[in-house]
């Protein structure tokens, strides 16, 4: 075996990869890829760490506001999500202990399981999007209540956007804009958009996480593309597990935006 080259064994009258690589054996191997990986979840962490420290500053200084914004968040979507995750994260592990006793189909059928549960997450995720992003809807309560109530009227839009013109709440096209960046920061609580940060935030960190359930979905594709190619067996399956790590990573972190975003009202 050269050293740029992968090295071979025999598996069930089969030649499969036996796990060495460059030159070092398949012990070695596994190890620096699960040490590399467990490196890029840590960094991964580190950015929802702020996330989660900007969230927790946002909240101390308006929880009034992030109370009443929670409440047009829908608990039963959040946790419908929460369960796919969860059942998600299990098949994954099967799959994973499935290689390692040589059940490449079943391993093929769990992961095919989990990237089906992460698209209905996903598409979860996309109408309660559309939901959420309706300008009105966003005014309700906590934001902009007078506001939300006189755009519910007929007719009121040209009326409305007179009343508010050059105020704090920023009126256009019969529309409420979502958040004011100017405003994000202030202690003033009359600002509207003060207490629509908290849609800021579950913007940001929901829309970073749905991103991330897209990387992890590719990753699993490719995964099941190489074992349908019947390159894993219990000798070699190190990209399975990797896999699934970042997979665990998702569900984890998920695990923490559903009791700050949907459970906080």
């Amino acid at each position: 075996m050269s050293s740029n080259q992968a090295g071979t064994t025999t598996y069930q009258g089969r030649t499969v990869r036996d796990g060495s690589l460059w030159g070092n054996p398949a012990p070695l191997v596994y190890s620096m890829s699960r040490f590399g990986m467990w490196l890029f979840l840590a960094t991964e962490l580190l950015l929802f760490t702020v996330l989660f420290t900007a969230y927790a500053v946002a909240y101390y200084r308006d929880s009034a506001g992030f109370h009443a914004a929670a409440k047009e968040l829908s608990v039963a979507f959040g946790t419908a999500n929460t369960l796919i995750l969860l059942f998600s994260s299990f098949t994954v592990a099967c799959g994973i202990e499935a290689v390692k006793r040589g059940k490449n189909r079943l391993m093929l059928f769990l992961f095919a399981v989990t990237i089906v549960s992460g698209i209905v997450f996903l598409v979860n995720k996309k109408f309660e999007y559309a939901h959420k992003m309706h300008e009105v809807e966003l005014a309700k309560a906590a934001i902009a209540p007078d506001l939300y109530q006189a755009l519910k009227a007929d007719n009121k839009c040209e009326e409305t956007f007179d009343k508010y013109h050059g105020a704090d709440i920023k009126v256009e096209k019969c529309k409420v804009i979502p958040f004011n960046t100017q405003n994000i920061g202030s202690t003033d609580k009359s600002k509207p958009a003060f207490a629509s940060m908290f849609f800021f935030l579950y913007f940001l960190m929901t829309g970073i996480h749905g991103i991330h359930i897209i990387i992890g979905l590719v990753l699993l594709g490719w995964v099941m593309y190489k074992g349908m190619k019947n390159e894993f067996h219990p000798g070699w399956y190190t990209p399975v597990e990797v896999g699934g790590l970042y997979w665990h990573l998702v569900d984890l972190i998920w695990i923490y935006l559903f009791p700050l975003l949907y459970l906080v009202s």
